[in-house]
């Protein structure tokens, strides 16, 4: 179970405190997605504007760190505002409290081409790519997914094929499959409710790790379970691990 932007079914997703429940709760797998500031900076935030989860308004791209810092990223969530307050993280900040702990499934989000090399030189520079070559799933260990093709070929060209990467796809099929093992990329991940067993073994005989994405419901999660992938990202860890544990207890 990949925690997706944190246990974002408890906390506003991608922040810290989204991020912490997870790991408290014994998901040490974590999934986050990076966009770059109007100064070139790593934040941690999914849309790549701003007026979803916080109360700012435009492209993250428009505000320097600093801006970006002033602004609410918690507040929108639940009824009660405990979470008001909380700001947008960097990505810095995450790899420095999160080193040696957890397993991060860093998604280059932006199409930004200048993403993939800024990302890559804050991981070398933390020393997060000497854990990237790991299991899919180690922890600590990291994995670099996008739905990008050229932003994971832009990855790979900078860091190596020997680092994890993931492409977010819709499914698998012939010409995705070799399109990514032609790039080097290590995993590839359908979304749930497409994820098919003949697909995963397809993939999973060219030496490709299988999880899903798109975890909507508990009809997706038995689809990528019962598709054989390895793993998947979802909201409601905590309810996803009950229904799988469930279901080892009726065989």
């Amino acid at each position: 179970m990949i925690a997706h932007r944190g246990f974002s079914s408890r906390a506003p997703e991608n922040t810290v405190a989204a991020f912490d429940l997870a790991i408290g709760a014994g998901f040490d797998n974590i999934e986050l997605d990076a966009h770059l500031s109007a100064d070139g900076v790593p934040v941690v935030i999914h849309d790549d504007t701003l007026d979803r989860t916080t109360n700012g308004s435009g492209p993250v791209s428009s505000l320097t760190l600093a801006e970006l810092r002033e602004l609410d990223a918690g507040a929108w969530f639940g009824d009660d505002r405990e979470y008001a307050g909380d700001p947008i993280p960097t990505l810095d900040e995450l790899l420095e409290r999160y080193a040696g702990r957890a397993h991060i499934h860093l998604e280059l989000k932006s199409q930004d081409p200048d993403l993939a090399g800024v990302v890559i030189a804050l991981l070398r520079e933390r020393g997060w790519l000497d854990a990237a070559s790991g299991g899919p799933f180690d922890a600590p260990g990291l994995t670099i997914t996008s739905f990008q093709y050229e932003q994971l070929q832009r990855s790979i060209a900078l860091a190596g094929s020997e680092v994890r990467h993931g492409w977010l796809v819709q499914e698998i099929a012939g010409d995705t499959l070799q399109a990514a093992v032609d790039a080097g990329i290590s995993g590839i991940y359908p979304r749930a409710p497409n994820a098919t067993i003949e697909s995963t073994h397809m993939a999973e005989q060219t030496g490709m790790s299988v999880r899903g994405w798109g975890v909507a419901s508990e009809a997706d999660l038995l689809q990528i379970y019962r598709a054989e992938a390895a793993g998947t990202t979802v909201d409601w860890p905590d309810s996803a691990r009950a229904v799988l544990e469930g279901l080892s207890g009726d065989s």
